[in-house]
């Protein structure tokens, strides 16, 4: 009889261990007593037992994809379109609180029409922001790793903070307006 581990020939078939590895022998009815083959002296035992497998992502190569460069050209609309606005704005802000136009005002259709142009050229300029990020996120999933959509990214911010900042004054001058306006409703409607 052999042992099953290391092939070595038993002195006994009650021997419960291996004299040469010292593996516990279990004796089973049908096993042959032919010796397993031995493993190479010389082999070496690695320290590592498994190496996980990961999951490989594709690497797209090539230029900037339609995804990047709607990304690019949204922003600068963005950027374009907002600073039109904001110096349409401008314009409304300066006439109410200049004393060049406090002496010499400008007609009130002006100002006003220039608040709309502002305010509509600013909410389009944050359309154009919120498309540019859009596109930015379908870039990023499907095309390469580029230069023009990370630049669009960049500006794509920067024209929605532009737009948002007009947007939200023009907002809180429109609150304004109209609680000044339902104000002095109520005061004359007091005193009448």
């Amino acid at each position: 009889m052999f042992c099953q581990n290391c092939g070595e020939k038993l002195e006994s078939k009650e021997q419960k261990f291996c004299a040469s590895c010292g593996s516990v022998i279990s004796i089973t009815p049908d096993a042959p007593d032919a010796p397993k083959l031995k493993a190479e002296e010389n082999q070496v035992s690695s320290p590592v037992k498994s190496v996980p497998v990961y999951e490989s992502k594709t690497i797209n190569v090539g230029g900037p994809g339609p995804h990047s460069k709607k990304t690019f050209a949204f922003a600068i609309v963005s950027l374009a379109v907002g600073g039109v606005g904001f110096a349409f704005g401008g314009i409304y802000f300066f006439s109410m609180f200049s004393p060049l136009f406090y002496y010499y005002p400008p007609p009130i259709a002006f100002g006003l029409i220039a608040l709309i142009v502002a305010v509509i050229l600013n909410v389009t300029g944050l359309i154009f922001g919120i498309l540019s990020r859009t596109n930015c996120s379908k870039a990023r999933k499907t095309e390469p790793v580029n230069t023009l959509e990370k630049v669009g990214s960049v500006f794509g911010v920067f024209g929605i903070v532009l737009n948002s900042i007009p947007v939200g004054l023009m907002l809180v001058n429109l609150i304004t307006l109209l609680i000044s306006l339902l104000i002095s409703l109520t005061m004359m409607s007091m005193l009448m």
